[in-house]
Formats: structure tokens, C-alpha cells, sequence
């Protein structure tokens, strides 16, 4: 199948099965244009601008040509620099939590981090276990660290959280809600740290 769709509500949810009761995977915003992979019943299965495949209800999509000309799938190809992303991430400060949600209304963790570099034009996939994989971050000891760079966690040596590093020991990200706080100070967080990515390469390479 070679069709597109759509988003026509402010936020639209994407699920793991054709199903509302299925689990919220991550979401789609208003005007996205996403790639229909398979129709079963009145769910579309389709793939986002970060590949990332899932369901979506058709009731918030539409297939007309004039709502798709008006649809954005692409970055934009200014990237921003390291103090931009960090601006963006702040203006998000207070935001709930929501697994799944990579929006206002509410972030999961590498949402939040997707969300913000992508406002700065810098490509991230929507997982933290894939976001560390990116080919232009780069592993560094968290001596090393600087201002925007990437904190990855893991539980039994899977990732399961990601932060940004604001310096002076701080980080922010998504956990309970969007907020700033001292790593050293969450000691369970801390003992989770599973490596530390620098994204200097991000802010070099331009995206087209």
C-alpha cells in the first residue's frame, strides 16, 4: 500500500494493535503526515517521520488531498545550537508524564528528548535504546560531559531512561513530570547510569 494520511486533532495516540485498549506506544500532532502501511477495520497501521511503526484510529486522520498538501513530514533543516535546545527543553518545565506522549499535553522520557531536538531540527529515534545508537553521538566519560550532551540509563543492562545534561550537575528530563534536578542527588538514578553521549556531532551535521 502506497498512501498517506493525515493527523487532524491537536494530538492523536498511536497503539501497539489495532486497538484503544492496546498500549499507547507514542503519538502523532496536528497536520503530521504519516505512511499507510495496512488497514485493518478502522485502524490504520502507519510510519512516522522517525520510522517508528504503530496503529492509529482513522477517526483522527484524513486522506484528502487538500489536508495532505498542508501536512509537514520532514525536519526543519536549520539546526539550532546547543543553548536553543536547552530553551526548549526549559519551556517545557512542568509538563506531566505520559507514557507514550511526545507532546505538551504530556512526555515520556525519550519523547521529551525526540521532542526537543527535533525543534532544533537534529534527527533522534523515539526510543532511548535506539536514540544511544544514533551514529553521531558520541561515548565520553561523564567527566567529559557538557551542556546538552545525553545521560543514558539501564536496569539490568537495558536502557530505560534518557536525560539531558544542563551542567553544574543538573539534568532535565522526564520523570513524574518535566523537571530540572541534581543527578548526583537521585541516588537511584544515578546508580542506573549506563553511559553518557555527546552530542556535539548532532549540532555539526546538517540535516536535510
Amino acid at each position: 500500500m502506497n498512501k498517506n494520511c493525515v493527523v487532524k486533532t491537536l494530538v492523536a495516540n498511536l497503539y501497539s494493535e489495532p486497538s484503544f485498549k492496546s498500549e499507547l506506544v507514542t503519538q502523532a500532532l496536528i497536520n503530521e503526515n504519516l505512511k499507510i502501511l495496512e488497514t485493518q477495520d478502522n485502524w490504520y497501521k502507519v510510519k512516522q517521520w522517525d520510522n517508528y511503526i504503530s496503529w492509529i484510529h482513522k477517526f483522527y486522520t484524513s486522506t484528502k488531498a487538500e489536508d495532505l498538501s498542508n501536512s509537514w513530514s520532514n525536519l526543519d533543516s536549520k539546526i539550532k545550537d546547543v543553548n536553543s535546545m536547552i530553551s526548549y527543553a526549559n519551556s517545557f518545565l512542568g509538563t506531566p508524564y505520559l507514557w507514550g506522549g511526545k507532546s505538551a499535553l504530556g512526555f515520556d522520557c525519550s519523547g521529551f528528548v525526540q521532542t526537543v531536538f527535533k525543534m532544533c531540527g537534529i534527527y533522534l529515534s523515539r526510543d532511548a535504546s535506539e536514540q544511544i545508537k544514533n551514529k553521531n553521538l558520541v561515548k565520553i566519560d561523564y567527566n567529559d560531559i557538557n551542556s546538552g550532551d545525553l545521560i543514558f540509563f539501564a536496569k539490568d543492562n537495558i536502557i530505560d531512561h534518557v536525560s539531558i545534561y544542563l551542567g553544574n550537575g543538573k539534568i532535565i528530563h522526564s520523570s513524574g513530570s518535566v523537571k530540572v534536578e541534581n543527578l548526583e542527588d537521585n541516588k537511584d538514578l544515578y546508580d542506573k547510569l549506563y553511559g553518557v553521549m555527546s552530542t556535539k556531532g548532532l549540532f555539526n551535521e546538517r540535516i536535510s
